[in-house]
């Protein structure tokens, strides 16, 4: 018995003990003649040591209205793929967040060879064997199947020996798996990256030559297989996988007009790399899919505005423009509006001035309402992107710790009267006099007595005050004006000594 062998048996006699799938036993012992596999990417997994949440099925040897029926009673099935023999399907008494298993007939597909994902003519045979269902899949690494009544590996493709040389392959003739469908393409740079692997020679050849075709695909269907490649901890190889393959030109022209070109003194990358590095650090540290996507993107517009001046490279206003194509490659790639309003923002204001020598609060609080305070961390996140892509030693710098330290300080509640729980009005029509100087006075004065007593801050409380503070002259008022500099320094120091 092989390794491999030895992990799918202690993954059978471990998880098939578990609730969620004690219908297995179940369906053998109803249906002695089954023959039932878990097949794909679930047996890729364990061979791998990989945690997966997505398990599928193949049963074979059983009516389909029979094994519907079956299905019905040991829990939820929804009958979206019925016409072309799929089940989905979720044990009754099912551990929370566990995700619908696919159940299937074996099945052959028919394709219209357009590459187009629709384009195909389904047939579910409850007869065919497991082999003929494998040899419609997309890469050998997902034709692995595994015999759950015999204990036995299926490998019809040599998917194991591709796992272990860490290869992505193509079943049999890649011009023709391809063009049955053409997601396939980018499918192959996604396993690369969540994998780590390669894509074997042929089939990256092949890739290259139909890369216009991706094309063909719809927006929705790219998104999926790009956010993935996206979000996987190799994202950086992805989008280099992408620019060397040609796909990126086709659904990103704008981000490859970024090859080649150079930048300022003050960069050691040229566009591009600067871009797909910055991506790399995002997902190092796993950044959420906005600021990665806003790494990618945040310099787009350099190419554009890019002038020479002095020796030297500009790029003005590369912020506003980068912003406007942004929008437009989100919008193109099918993201969510939210999604794209967060982006677009985070590369509109990204290069956000912050030098604090000179940067008085007010400007401090300036920024802070253009970036918007629930955005201060993401803005803080792209900037280590963006310096990391750069080559810059440190991801937070002196004066991007001191910047955060002021957006937090800058953000406590001012100290004036609008703390208090009575208005220039209340003062007023308590004291039943006319607006004047005194009406600030007397609310100075009460600010004093809450700064040092908070509990003070009570209405009833207030209203005797403002009572009593009326007949007390002017110029003695002006002397009970609280030194808010001292309660301000001392809310700072309070704040910071909480870390």
């Amino acid at each position: 018995m092989n390794s491999y062998t030895k992990k799918l048996n202690h993954w059978h006699q471990s998880i098939l003990k578990q609730a969620d799938f004690l219908f297995i036993q179940k369906l053998i012992r109803e249906f002695p003649a089954a023959e039932v596999y878990l097949v794909g990417g679930a047996v890729r997994d364990i061979i791998l040591d990989k945690k997966t949440k997505d398990f599928d099925f193949v049963i074979s040897k059983v009516d389909p209205k029979q094994l519907e029926n079956f299905l019905a009673k040991a829990g939820d099935v929804n009958l979206v793929g019925k016409s072309f023999g799929v089940f989905k399907f979720l044990p009754a008494n099912h551990e929370p967040g566990i995700e619908p298993f696919d159940i299937s007939l074996p099945r052959t597909e028919h394709a219209g060879m357009s590459g187009g994902y629709k384009d195909f003519a389904i047939q579910s045979d409850a007869n065919l064997n497991i082999e003929a269902d494998l040899s419609r899949r997309d890469f050998t690494i997902n034709a692995l199947a595994w015999d759950l009544k015999n204990q036995k590996l299926i490998d019809e493709f040599a998917g194991l020996a591709d796992l272990e040389n860490k290869n992505i392959k193509a079943i049999g003739d890649p011009e023709i798996r391809f063009q049955e469908d053409y997601t396939r393409m980018l499918r192959a740079i996604r396993f690369a990256c969540q994998l780590n692997f390669k894509i074997e020679t042929k089939t990256l050849q092949t890739i290259k030559k139909k890369a216009a075709k991706i094309s063909d695909i719809t927006g929705e269907r790219i998104n999926e297989e790009f956010t993935k490649i996206i979000m996987s901890d190799n994202a950086e190889y992805g989008l280099r996988l992408m620019q060397e393959i040609g796909l990126l030109k086709v659904l990103i022209p704008e981000l490859e007009a970024g090859v080649g070109v150079a930048q300022n003194k003050a960069h050691i990358y040229e566009v591009f790399e600067h871009s797909v590095r910055a991506l790399g650090v995002a997902a190092g540290n796993k950044y959420k899919l906005e600021i990665r996507l806003a790494a990618l993107f945040h310099d787009i517009g350099k190419p554009m505005t890019k002038e020479e001046k002095d020796g030297d490279a500009t790029f003005y206003n590369h912020d506003l423009e980068g912003a406007k194509i942004t929008k437009q490659i989100l919008k193109r790639l099918k993201y969510s509006n939210d999604i794209n309003k967060t982006v677009v923002h985070l590369v509109r204001y990204h290069m956000f001035y912050y030098a604090l020598d000179t940067v008085t609060d007010a400007g401090v609080r300036r920024l802070l309402n253009r970036i918007g305070k629930d955005n201060v961390d993401d803005f803080i996140n792209l900037r280590i992107c963006d310096r990391l892509g750069m080559g810059r030693p440190k991801a937070k710098p002196w004066k991007l710790i001191q910047l955060e330290r002021r957006f937090k300080e800058v953000q406590l509640d001012p100290i004036t009267p609008k703390m208090l729980k009575v208005t220039g009005e209340d003062v007023m029509k308590i004291a039943q006099i006319t607006p004047g100087p005194k009406i600030g006075l007397i609310l100075n004065a009460l600010l004093g007595e809450i700064l040092e007593d908070p509990q003070k801050n009570d209405e009833k409380y207030l209203t005797k005050r403002i009572k009593e503070l009326k007949k007390i002259e002017d110029n003695k008022l002006a002397k009970m004006h609280p030194d808010t500099a001292f309660y301000e320094e001392e809310r700072k120091r309070l704040l910071h000594a909480k870390k």
